[in-house]
């Protein structure tokens, strides 16, 4: 297998940005002190490689959680003396939740500070003339611990739906004591029962204020990992031009880094935005990788459901093709939680699809937490995903 050739350097480069690097933060300095080796890495293969900075604000995406809860107790409050005033702050606290959270809206953007991003783009020109465009992609940064997904590990998940589950009852509760009132419906008892049930069910919305802190995970698996790959696809195009192996013939490569995928795929958006009209051009793909440490666990994502995203049919196929012809065990499935850069393309308007090798059927115990190490990353796990996107390329090009 002719990524095996890699594996080294691959897992070398993963251990090396964690160890001489650490924690890179949306927009932060090490973040783009990632890039720039990222930048040197992929250098001597392409013709060239730009910088694109970008701003954007990266707190904003997941630093309403306080405010959030500071809005739910104060909103529990007015529930006994002003039941109206409770229903607004209900609806407030879902609407950030739903836009700036989940449908990832760049919502509340404007009133948090903003920092600049850089994505690297090393473009790699084909042997004859440029007829096709694909985008290998993985991102530099690594997320913001969420406290509650080290704390309760796999039953974190019920936690958020229980969480979720509290702020509709609060507001249901209170929509419907603000119209009793009014309309001279006596005052019940169940009113004060319902009050009661929502203090008891508090507890699981007050842990979300440290939803997540300022600290900021290694991020080994997510993404240095698919980070790495994109370099070692780098690596094995400079030799194959040399040794006279498969190197495109008609499809220009992109080796691209993207910034802020952890704010909400700030970085991603900006370039899908930024090379939208290029890309109807002539036929672009974007091939995102992300969570690249188990190949045991190898899935293309046919869908993304937070965004909505489907995922382009022809790049799945494609990608299970060349997954099949090395005999590596692959699933289609769908990312029922959060969001990868693909979904950031797909809602730009260009064909993508996600490569991800993480066990994404159930909350696995490094998944943005402290324990995103190196131990997490399998070596295995590189060569597959760069063996399967080297012939996914060979494909698109045929």
């Amino acid at each position: 297998m002719i990524a095996e050739r890699y594996t080294d350097y691959m897992y070398n480069l993963v251990d090396k940005v964690i160890k001489e690097i650490g924690p890179r933060e949306p927009c932060s300095e090490e973040e783009k002190e990632c890039g720039r080796m990222f930048a040197r890495e992929i250098e001597p293969v392409c013709d060239h490689v730009e910088t694109e900075t970008f701003t954007c604000s990266p707190t904003a995406f997941l630093g309403a959680f306080p405010y959030l809860v500071l809005m739910f107790i104060t909103g529990v409050v007015l529930y006994f003396f002003l039941p109206p005033v409770a229903v607004v702050m209900g609806i407030i606290g879902l609407t950030i939740l739903a836009l700036e959270v989940i449908r990832y809206w760049e919502f509340l953007d404007p009133i948090y500070p903003k920092k600049n991003g850089e994505n690297i783009v090393g473009y790699v020109s084909p042997q004859g003339d440029i007829k096709k465009r694909v985008y290998i992609a993985g991102h530099f940064d690594s997320a913001y611990e969420f406290k509650i997904f080290y704390w309760f590990k796999t039953l974190a998940p019920a936690v958020i739906i229980a969480g979720i589950l509290t702020l509709l009852l609060f507001t249901g509760f209170s929509l419907a004591r603000a119209i009793a009132e009014p309309v001279g419906i006596p005052q019940a008892s169940v009113f004060w029962i319902l009050g009661y049930v929502i203090i008891g069910l508090s507890p699981v919305v007050l842990v979300f204020g440290l939803f997540h802190t300022s600290d900021v995970v290694p991020g080994a698996s997510d993404n240095m990992s698919a980070v790495a790959v994109v370099a070692g696809l780098g690596k094995y195009l400079k030799d194959a031009k040399e040794k006279g192996e498969f190197f495109p013939e008609n499809t220009e490569v992109v080796l691209l880094g993207t910034s802020s995928e952890e704010a909400g795929l700030r970085g991603a958006k900006r370039f899908a935005a930024k090379h939208l009209e290029e890309s109807k051009t002539l036929p672009t793909y974007a091939i995102v990788l992300d969570g690249i440490s188990d190949e045991r666990h190898f899935s293309v994502m046919q869908k993304e459901v937070w965004l909505s995203a489907k995922m382009d049919p022809y790049l799945v196929d494609v990608a299970k093709d060349a997954a099949k012809d090395n005999g590596f065990e692959i699933k289609s499935g769908v990312l029922p939680l959060g969001a990868t850069d693909a979904s950031a393309f797909c809602q730009a308007g260009i064909p993508a699809v996600s490569l991800i090798l993480t066990d994404n059927t159930t909350l696995v115990p490094y998944y943005h937490t402290r324990l995103d190490t190196m131990e997490c990353v399998r070596p295995e796990s590189l060569t597959v995903c760069l063996q399967t996107v080297i012939d996914m390329i060979r494909k698109i090009d045929a």
